[in-house]
């Protein structure tokens, strides 16, 4: 089959051990018997707190909450919340007494605050070398014959939302959706939910639709002038709005993971972060437990650095400083920092790359930044109406998005832990700056994208053994699959209409299946598969649950 296939959904899952070795400095226990963490803003807001605050409850483990967590909350007099459907997070609405009993369970591993986060290219693409990577024969050749623009990757932008119609963007985004994380107009403590099919979820701002554009914008409205970095690639939008919180934005993680499959997920992007949060990695924080579980599960997870610099020790959230995650400082047009670009700690944190983001030209959203605005500057008069420019490490973030769709186009066999060392290791030096200022350099697309190429994977994880990927035919033929192992995933992805089918075990549970599996032609027909359309078909075997 094909690679590039405009429909290609690269399945993949692995359920690792959701946590980590603790470091660095975390907040103290409020149980030292029970080990649950308390977030040291929440106990302040408590002291002073004259009814129910907004917290966010993580559970021990790696699944959505059950019916035990729900009678726990219950039998405690917790009535409005909501859960995750893939993380094993709830935000609810609880008083002193109910955290201190919740801080005593032993099921519970942190309760934090649900506190307010901010939103924190034509030169641009040139700057780091993706328009070299789409003049490039030979990368052409290697690619199937078709340009590296991203093809086949799925990018979510966990941001302010988008506006779906406009020209650069209506082809890449299938599916655009509003968050709905109020937790004062519950009633119950439900399962969460979302407004999908939504046309235009950024009405407040337009910050949204200017990072989906710098990530995957077609550059329709102007002549290909103003194209984001991996216009090949799909888009996947979750819209929280101008007004966010840290539980709107775990709301994003939770529908990366549980769509995963659904629209081939590979890559979030996150340009917002917490101002008021220079602490030490956490490794507790519900955004670090939520960025770990989508690394587990293969999905590149990228962060803005924040816009507080020049000073030392100013990133914008200890889930920036994650070993997993990848985060952007902010560069200009002549390859030096931003003075606003936050920076890390000598000898203990720093961004993991530095990527353009000083007037940053990508789409407009109709109700975005108004026209005559400072944001204009730089904008092709005949391109107002429909780009606009802006400046941030909001913009460095989604760049670094589109660089690693464009090298998993390149090589989809790539894992979090790869893509990350390649960008560091093919990064630019920037003299006269220090790693805890500008990571490992300036970001360089083109020699990135070499590298993934020329990348030979000789110890591919299990959740990446590609079994068989079937070109379309009108009857396909037998397709075995199995390992030796006692514990496989088989999906089977029909593109064309989205539905996705998993195998289960005896128990019921998701994401396994007793080896041997087999896939057959009858079993497709079973499964409703329509053989004329593109089938990705995976497993993954041997894995820890």
């Amino acid at each position: 089959m094909s690679r590039k296939s405009a429909h290609f959904i690269f399945s993949l899952l692995l359920l690792f051990s959701l946590l980590l070795p603790l470091v660095g400095t975390a907040p103290t226990r409020a149980h030292a018997s029970a080990g649950a963490v308390v977030d040291p803003a929440l106990k302040t807001a408590l002291a002073t707190a004259t009814g129910p605050l907004e917290v966010i409850v993580t559970f021990q483990g790696s699944k959505a909450p059950g019916d035990a967590e729900l009678s726990l909350l219950r039998g405690l007099g917790i009535t409005q919340g909501l859960t995750m459907r893939s993380l094993p997070i709830a935000g609810v609405l609880a008083n002193a007494a109910q955290v201190d009993a919740l801080a005593a369970r032993p099921e519970v591993r942190s309760l934090w605050l649900n506190t307010p986060l901010s939103y924190d290219n034509f030169d641009a693409r040139a700057l780091t070398g993706v328009d070299r990577i789409r003049r490039d024969a030979t990368l052409t050749l290697r690619n199937g014959g078709l340009p590296v623009g991203g093809q086949g990757i799925t990018v979510l932008v966990n941001d302010s939302g988008a506006e779906g119609l406009h020209a650069d963007l209506a082809p890449n985004i299938i599916q655009n959706t509003s968050g709905a994380t109020n937790l004062h107009g519950l009633v119950n403590v439900v399962p969460v939910t979302y407004v999908e099919g939504v046309p235009h979820t950024d009405i407040a701002g337009g910050h949204g639709t200017h990072v989906a554009g710098i990530v995957a914008g077609t550059g329709a409205k102007s002549g290909g002038k103003y194209e984001g970095v991996a216009p090949g690639a799909k888009l996947v939008v979750y819209g929280s709005g101008a007004g966010l919180l840290l539980l709107d934005t775990i709301g994003g993680f939770d529908y990366a993971l549980t769509n995963q499959f659904r629209y081939g997920i590979r890559v979030v992007t996150n340009s917002w972060g917490a101002t008021g949060d220079k602490t030490d990695f956490n490794p507790d924080h519900p955004t670090n437990v939520a960025t770990k579980l989508l690394t587990d599960r293969n999905i590149v997870v990228v962060f803005s650095a924040g816009n507080s610099g020049p000073n030392a020790g100013t990133i914008t959230g200890n889930f920036k400083k994650a070993p997993w995650v990848i985060t952007v400082a902010a560069g200009d047009k002549n390859r030096q920092l931003a003075s606003f670009s936050s920076r890390g700690t000598k000898d203990k944190d720093r961004p993991t790359l530095t990527a353009p983001g000083v007037d940053i030209i990508s789409t407009r959203a109709v109700l975005g930044a108004p026209l005559g605005a400072t944001s204009d500057v730089g904008v092709e008069p005949a391109y107002l109406p429909y780009y606009t420019s802006l400046s941030g490490t909001s913009m460095a973030a989604p760049h670094v998005a589109g660089i690693v769709a464009l090298m998993l186009d390149a090589n989809p066999k790539l894992t979090p832990a790869q893509v990350k060392q390649i960008l560091q290791d093919t990064a630019t030096l920037m003299p006269g700056y220090e790693s805890w200022e500008v990571g490992a350099g300036y970001a360089d697309a083109y020699k990135a994208v070499q590298r993934a190429f020329g990348m030979t994977v000789t110890d591919v994880p299990n959740n990446l053994d590609i079994v068989s990927t079937p070109t379309p035919t009108p009857t396909p033929t037998s397709t075995p699959v199995s390992t030796g192992g006692t514990q496989v995933i088989v999906s089977v992805i029909d593109s064309a209409v989205n539905p996705y089918h998993e195998f289960f075990n005896a128990g019921g549970e998701p994401y396994q299946s007793a080896a041997p599996s087999s896939v057959t032609p009858a079993l497709l027909a079973a499964l409703g598969v329509d053989s004329n359309h593109i089938l990705k078909l995976t497993r993954t075997g041997n894995f820890s649950a």
